[in-house]
Order: structure tokens, then sequence, then C-alpha cells
């Protein structure tokens, strides 16, 4: 039996002392800055201050222990690992049961010429083991004693792709040219995300400097008419943010396919490198924005299974490709997902229209109506009935499904379109469900189950005729006599 013994880089003991210090920057912020430290005693001061110190030489002390008693050992079944401080853990990972060795590099990574790693086992809802910092030639061969797909049991698991339908050294790749990049980034859905922590930013301005009173005093300095014009610089902001974001993160994005994985790299500041068994998808969607639509765009996701709820950024295997590509790009990278051409597309009938388009709007009115009576204004909530109606007569032509042997596609829309492929081998559970409204007019809503993450993902697909509806279920349950 072959065993290789390591530890970790020195500089983890730097790398975990300030991730310690991150979490307690806002805190201590927020101390310092409070009245009481300003309240003209130099006492309180010098007591929070040197709080702060012990702090910091704390977790210095910390990061130097946390390396000092980290040990890592492989062996021809097994990697075991040994970290702690005051209390010592060994952890215990059979080889057959890893998933996934995902690499990082940092922007201080990348300095020393280090690496981070994480291991993930099937079913994980975070990594079984981190390597905060190891040197790449170390880092390279402990992922190739680990890698996923070697140990001999892994061959033979169910669900698994057969090796001998491939050829031995399969490799394919795709890559995000620069224009591809830029546009995905401009157009990105991470503009609500930045709005959001702008709004709560700023919700905390008067709380860090109360006596600066920062919204009293813009609402005194700018002009009535100037308002708009702040909030729309408040919306470019957050626009820019995105967009900066969006670069960073999807940067040099490239997806390889080495036989039964696939290896995804991307990043500009921050390099990572993820590793997804195609036997883990479970269903791949493809998403087109609405400004993506007038360009013939779309973005490629998957659902995983054994990558854990913290793991969603994994399931991008595409920031944005041409939809006459997707087919090729499919049957490449994810064949068991590749749609047949003969596979016939069916809309929705025309009495769904009914349960799309009204129920949103005459609950947008009644309660325009009613807070009306407290606040006059409230009526104006009645002038968005109509384009609450337009959206929803959008949603409805939008939505659909196909099936064929054992394939499903559910089309739908919320905010963006969205085409789900789902074999009949990864679906968990379907179920029927049937509104007042919808039994008048014979309509179920059908709702899919796919392994995912922690907590599974789920699909549903409103305004289906029940007879349909009830045909998929029984294509499920009698999944085994196919």
């Amino acid at each position: 039996m072959k065993t290789s013994k390591g530890r970790l880089h020195p500089f983890a003991a730097i790398l975990v002392s300030l991730q310690i210090v991150k979490g307690l920057i806002v805190p201590l912020i927020v101390i310092l800055l409070s009245k009481h430290s300003r309240s003209g005693s130099d006492g309180p001061l010098y007591f929070q201050v040197g709080w702060s110190l012990v702090a910091l030489v704390g977790s210095i002390v910390w990061g130097l222990l946390y390396w000092r008693w980290f040990r890592y050992e492989v062996s021809d079944e097994q990697l075991k690992v040994t970290q702690g401080v005051f209390v010592q853990k060994k952890t215990f990972i059979p080889l057959e049961r890893i998933q996934s060795v995902d690499v990082t590099e940092g922007v201080l990574h990348r300095l020393f010429g280090l690496v981070r790693v994480e291991v993930q086992t099937a079913g994980g809802r975070k990594p079984e083991a981190v390597f905060p910092a190891l040197a790449r030639g170390d880092a390279s061969r402990l992922r190739s004693m680990l890698e996923p797909g070697k140990a001999p049991h892994r061959q033979g698991q169910p669900g698994g792709v057969p090796a001998g339908n491939e050829p031995p050294k399969l490799r394919l790749t795709y890559k995000l040219p620069a224009g591809s990049l830029f546009v995905a980034a401009l157009t990105t859905g991470g503009f609500g995300v930045s709005v959001s922590l702008l709004t709560a930013a700023m919700s905390k301005l008067d709380e860090l400097f109360p006596d600066f009173h920062v919204y009293r005093y813009l609402w005194n300095a700018l002009d009535a008419a100037m308002i708009p014009l702040f909030a729309l610089g408040i919306l470019l902001l957050a626009w820019m943010i995105s967009t900066i974001a969006s670069i960073l993160k999807f940067a040099n994005f490239t997806i390889t396919r080495k036989e039964n994985k696939l290896l995804l790299t991307r990043g500009l500041l921050e390099r990572r490198q993820v590793t997804v068994p195609l036997r883990r998808i479970q269903a791949v969607r493809i998403v087109e924005e609405p400004l993506w639509q007038l360009f013939g765009y779309s973005a490629i996701y998957a659902e995983t299974v054994g990558y854990g709820a913290q793991k969603g950024e994994n399931a991008h295997l595409f920031p944005l490709l041409r939809n006459r590509e997707i087919g090729e790009f499919v049957k490449r990278m994810t064949p068991q997902f590749e749609v047949p051409a003969s596979l016939k597309h069916h809309a929705l009938p025309r009495r769904a229209l009914w349960c799309y388009a009204l129920p949103a709007p005459l609950v947008l009115a009644l309660a325009s109506v009613a807070a009306g009576f407290i606040a006059p204004w409230a009526y104006a909530g009645l002038l968005l009935c109509p384009l609450v109606m337009i959206w929803q007569w959008w949603r409805y032509r939008s939505a659909g499904w196909s099936r064929e042997g054992r394939m499903l596609v559910l089309r739908f829309r919320r905010l963006a379109k969205t085409t789900v492929v789902i074999p009949l081998s990864r679906v968990q559970s379907v179920s029927v469900e049937i509104g007042p409204l919808q039994s008048r007019l014979g309509l179920s809503t059908l709702r899919i189950a796919v392994a995912s993450g922690g907590r599974g993902a789920f699909f549903r697909l409103a305004g289906l005729p029940e007879q349909e509806a009830r045909e998929l279920a029984r294509w499920y349950m009698d999944r085994n006599k196919r």
C-alpha cells in the first residue's frame, strides 16, 4: 500500500488569520464608530482599541496553530485529514466517494504560487476537506491521486456513464469569447442583487454616522428635481457593479469535457476550476433573458446532485451561447441530455390563458382599491393592471412541453424564458395540482422534482390539460417498465 503524506504551505497561516479578521471587520468598525467611543472619554476608546488588538493577535495565533496541526495523508483506499487547534479532528474520506476536487487561485494565492483545494463527496452539503494553501506542485499531485473516476469501484456505480461508450481519451473544449463575455456582463441578472446590496448599505449610513444625518443633509443639499436623478445615479452605479462583478467572475471561462467529467475554469482576479461528473447532472436548463431573446442568445445551467447548496455557481455550464449552437454544445458536452430532432413542442391550450391573465391583475386591482381607502395614491396601482395582463400573456405564450421516449422538455417563463431538459431516469417525483379555476377549465399544474444541491430543484408548468398531466405522471410511474 502506497502512502503519501503532506502539509499546508506556511502561508496558509496568514490566509486563515485574514479570514478571521475579515469576519471581525464590520463589528470592529461599528464599535469604533459608536457614540460611546466618541463621547469624549478616552477610557472607553482605549478599551475598545485594546480589544481590537487582542482580536487581531488572537487571529494570527489561531492561524499559526491551524497550520501547525494540519496534516493530510493519501493511501490507496482513503484520504485522511487531521486538523484542529483545541480539538483535534480526523476526517477519513474513501477515494471511491470523492466526486470533485476543486481548485481556486485567489489574488494572494497567485502572488506566492499557491492554490486552495476543496474535496467534495457524493451527497455532501459542503466540502469534506479544505486545503487553504498548497504549492501548485503539491496540489497537482494531490489532485491526481484523488481524481474522481480513478477509483476501481467508481465505474460500476448505478447511473454512471459506461466508459466503453466513449473514446478512451475524449477531450472537448469551449471557450467564452471576449465579446460574449461583455454582452453577458452588461445584461446579467445580477443587477437586482447589486441594487439590494446598495440599498442595504445605504440604510446603514445613518446608523454608522448618526451625528452626520446623511439623508437629511442630502435632502437639504439637493433640489427636489434632483432626487430622481440621484435615484437614477444609484441604479446606474448598481448596473456598473453587476457588470464589473460578472466580468471578474466569468473572464477566461472555459469548459472542457474530459471523458466522463466536465472541467469548468473561470475568473480574472480569483481563478477557479471545478469538476462536475456527468452522471451527477440531473437536468439542463437553457435560460433566455428578455434582452438575449432579441439577439438569439441563451445561458446554459446544470442541476447537479452531491455538491451542496453553496455550490450553485458550479451549475453554470456556459454564460452566453448562440441559440443555434446549443444543440451541438449539449451533444458534445452533456450527450445524455441531447434533445431528439423529432421532439414535437406542445403549446398550452387557449383556455389556459385565463389561468395566466386573470388572477394576477385581479389581485392587483383589488389590493389597489382596498389600499385607496387609506392612501388615495394607491389607486395608481390600477394603471399597472394592463401591463401585468400583457406580461402574463407573454408567460402563457412562452410555456409548453415536449415528451418522447425517456426525455421530457418543459418551457416556462418568470422573467427569463427557461427550457428544462430532464431524462426520465433523473426525475425524483411528479405531482399534479388542480386549483378551483383550473378545475372548471380542465387544466392543472405539473410539478417535476429532480435531485440538486441540498434541497433539490422543482419545475412547475401551469395550464397543462389535466389529461396530459396525468399521462406524464403515468409516464414516470411506469419508468421501470421501459
